[in-house]
């Protein structure tokens, strides 16, 4: 008896061991998925970059960049949003912000609805599917000031990883030098003087000094650039013990020098609330682009399958501070102006380069190539198993825009206009075949949603839900064929008024950059000075409560739009803006543009023909080449263009105004109480509103008064039951306009209880499980859904 079944074990267990040796076999032999480093450089738009024909007569040197676009294809026809937070949303979700609802720059006093919402699908959840890990390093800036989770805010996004900074830009340059200089003269955060001095660091045991000569500086820099370099305040002139700076001095911010970061190091539910503030800021005193490269090769290093990091540099994002000389030499070490306004050439430069080295020295960190001696520049790069993907995350910032060419520093970020949405973009590793090319076809930011789940080996549109409609297009056959046709046959993009909290002090003001007033995007005087602006708000020498009484201060002036789209073709060009009318002051029936506005608002139109020629080499939308300017008043653009512009005009029109239509559905649905992007009304909006009901703002403040409360709960009641969007679009789980077989195979493959609520599109009935009756539903909508 015990022989027998000694003998079925040793049989069973040599079976077993058979079919793990084939499994083993058979996984080994299964194409491996490859890794993902994803570079968003901000601020950094097209104009800036010599590989893509740019960057003036003096461009940055950026030779690792440069490597990574011969080993791979540059698109040189790209539109992201023209500001931070609209591409990045755009980038993370596939959607266009008219979708997302972050249309504009997220700051202090914009609500939870300008947020991109813990209920998305984003990135990290979609690649979670197919076994991947995501960490997301540098610039956050998608809202936290006024989210429920706070500063835990990307661990509610589907980021278990995160390490960085939270907001639009580094903190303002510390023109008190650590408190060492009361008149606050130091431009640069630093005192310029090659004076020797005191050098005093923050240790565990307390405070720490050490003094530097004048000629004996290992970093190749004055004595105070040193000290700033080492985490230090410095007193020149000064031997230890003297002009010794407090403790409170080792917190004051600056720039890219001393700023605070934010780790999280797990995942949280959509619902989580930081009442106990689980995520602190700790000040950091080390060079922020070196950080965030360091901090992605740590992440990189711990992970053992296929993983996608996000490296979001700060770089060059105002304020323009020079980069470390552990990182770009600098051996004269001129003093600079730091102005945010007017930026010397060499200074910008620097801050680029700063982050081509840091590019150059993480690919090498993780083992994806090797640095020559000098520890700056990639002599080689392998790429078997890992896709590089770089791009701008939205057109330069005005001061900082390269003239050479015709960009119009006017025209550059925060406006729909080429300067300001036009970007580069680089994808090299095994996806690509042919490389060192270039692709002129349209391509949009939120095109990079697909090409991820592509590399992945995932469909993006059968995991995101259908109540999450998506903009992306295809980029994978531009990578595998250099004869692929062109996908997108018009691009899109837009800006507009964040959602306001209605509190009165905690409105934007007046911030003239140049000859361009903004009265909807600043809501402090530094964040205005960091932009290298003149601030109009409180405590300004001259004060004015708009661009309006700005403008009849100062004369001609450009008002920068409260909204603004523009569509194109490949030839043509419709931009749309909805700009205050400083001659019509706002009647008492108007619904405000902006809680605060005075004037009414007019929709202007212009329309350009963008194709390069021989004046116009990058085919930019100057002012004075808007072919609607000579159209007299009140009559039909169309007859006035001519036959070929005339029809662009009207095609440009249709798809700008389908666009904006496709949006009305889920915003009445959100007005209704759907604060879960699901397009319905049901409990799990009663749970979410039990979530945050008295924690301040939230996706369930329904009435915007910055409070969810008893009012937004009495919406949600009434409206209970709703369905936004019908069941037979709600069933179409592969999004391709019919009900069938397909569509019930992808419903029960998510059968059992909704582990991740946000991509559980198979729960027809919304009870927070796939079962029996989403499958009876699903056969129902076969029978009566027509494609």
């Amino acid at each position: 008896m015990s022989v027998g079944f000694r003998g079925a074990w040793r049989a069973v267990a040599g079976g077993a061991l058979f079919l793990a040796l084939a499994a083993a076999a058979q996984a080994a032999s299964a194409p491996k998925k490859p890794n993902i480093l994803f570079v968003i450089l901000d601020d950094v738009g097209i104009d800036q970059l010599a590989t893509f024909g740019n960057g003036g007569p003096t461009p940055p040197e950026t030779p690792n960049i440069d490597l990574i676009a011969k080993k791979g294809v540059k698109f040189t026809n790209v539109w992201a949003m023209p500001e931070c937070s609209p591409s990045r949303a755009a980038m993370f979700t596939g959607r266009y912000p008219i979708r997302t609802g972050v249309e504009a720059a997220i700051m202090e006093n914009h609500l939870p609805q300008s947020y991109m919402s813990a209920f998305e699908a984003t990135l990290p959840r979609v690649l979670e599917k197919a076994g991947y890990a995501s960490a997301l390093v540098g610039k956050y800036h998608l809202g936290n000031e006024k989210d429920p989770a706070g500063d835990c805010a990307p661990s509610t996004r589907g980021w278990r990883t995160f390490e960085g900074a939270m907001t639009a830009g580094l903190p303002s340059v510390d023109r008190t030098a650590g408190g060492q200089d009361p008149e606050g003269a130091q431009a640069c955060g630093y005192f310029q003087t090659s004076a020797p001095g005191a050098c005093y660091t923050m240790k565990q045991s307390g405070l720490a000094c050490s003094e530097i000569a004048s000629n004996d500086s290992s970093l190749r820099a004055s004595p105070s650039r040193t000290c700033l370099q080492r985490g230090g305040i410095f007193s020149p002139n000064a031997s230890c013990g003297d002009q010794k700076p407090t403790p409170a001095d080792f917190d004051r911010l600056n720039g890219y020098y001393v700023w605070p970061k934010t780790t999280i190091s797990r995942e949280r539910n959509p619902l989580y609330v930081d009442s106990r503030h689980q995520c602190p800021a700790v000040v950091d005193r080390s060079y922020v682009t070196s950080v965030q490269r360091a901090d992605g090769v740590s992440w990189w290093a711990e992970q053992s399958g296929p993983r996608m990091l996000t490296l979001s540099f700060n770089a060059m994002h105002t304020p323009f501070q020079k980069a470390s000389t552990r990182v770009v030499r600098d051996p004269l070490d001129r003093a600079s102006s730091c102005s945010n306004s007017q930026p010397p050439r060499p200074l910008l430069n620097n801050i680029l380069e700063g982050a081509d080295v840091e590019i150059g020295r993480a690919l090498a960190g993780m083992g994806l190539g090797e640095l020559d001696r000098d520890g700056r520049k990639l002599e080689s790069l392998r790429l078997d198993d890992t896709v590089v993907v770089i791009i701008g995350d939205n057109g330069s910032q005005g001061p900082a825009v390269r003239l050479a060419a015709g960009f119009d520093p006017v025209r550059a970020k925060t406006t729909v206009y080429q300067t300001g949405v036009w970007v580069p973009l680089i994808i090299a590793g095994p996806v690509v075949e042919a490389p060192g090319r270039s692709v002129e076809a349209l391509v949009n930011a939120v095109d990079l949603f697909q090409l991820f789940g592509d590399i992945a080996g995932i469909k993006v549109a059968e995991i995101v839900p259908p109540s999450r409609p998506l903009d992306s297009k295809p980029l994978m056959p531009y990578l595998a064929s250099p004869s692929a046709p062109a996908i997108r046959e018009t691009n899109f993009t837009q800006n507009g008024a964040a959602t306001f909290t209605p509190e009165p002090e905690e409105r934007s003001w007046p911030c003239r950059i140049g000859n361009l007033c903004n009265d909807t995007l600043f809501d402090s005087a530094e964040f205005c000075a960091d932009n290298g602006g003149v601030w109009y708000g409180p405590g300004a020498t001259t004060q004015a409560s708009s661009c309006c009484a700005v403008q009849q201060q100062t004369g001609t002036l450009n008002i920068a739009p409260v909204r603004q789209k523009a569509v194109r073709n490949k030839v043509f060009k419709l931009v749309e803006a909805e700009r205050f009318d400083c001659s019509t002051p706002i009647s008492p029936e108007s619904k405000r543009a902006v809680p605060w506005a005075d004037f009414e608002t007019r929709v202007e139109k212009e329309f350009y023909k963008i194709k390069p020629n021989e004046k116009n080499p990058n085919g930019l939308d100057l002012a004075d080449l808007d072919l609607l300017k000579n159209c007299p008043e009140g009559q039909d653009p169309k007859s006035c263009l001519g036959d070929a512009a005339g029809r662009a005009y009207a095609d440009l029109s249709d798809e700008l105004s389908a666009i904006k239509d496709s949006a009305t559905g889920q915003d009445e649905c959100r007005k209704k109480g759907d604060g879960n992007l699901d397009m319905r009304i049901d409990k799990s909006d009663v749970r979410g509103w039990e979530a945050f009901n008295g924690k301040g703002p939230s996706v369930y403040d329904v009435n915007l008064d910055g409070a969810t409360d008893g009012e937004d709960e009495a919406v949600i009641e009434v409206n209970l039951g709703v369905d936004c969007m019908g069941a037979c679009a709600r069933a179409d789980l592969d999004r391709n306009g019919k009900v069938n077989a397909r569509d019930l195979r992808l419903l029960e493959a998510q059968k059992g209880e909704c582990k991740d609520a946000v991509l559980c599109g198979g729960d027809l009935n919304g009870d927070g499980r796939v079962g029996e009756r989403d499958v009876q539903l699903m056969q129902s909508a076969r029978q009566s859904c027509k494609s």
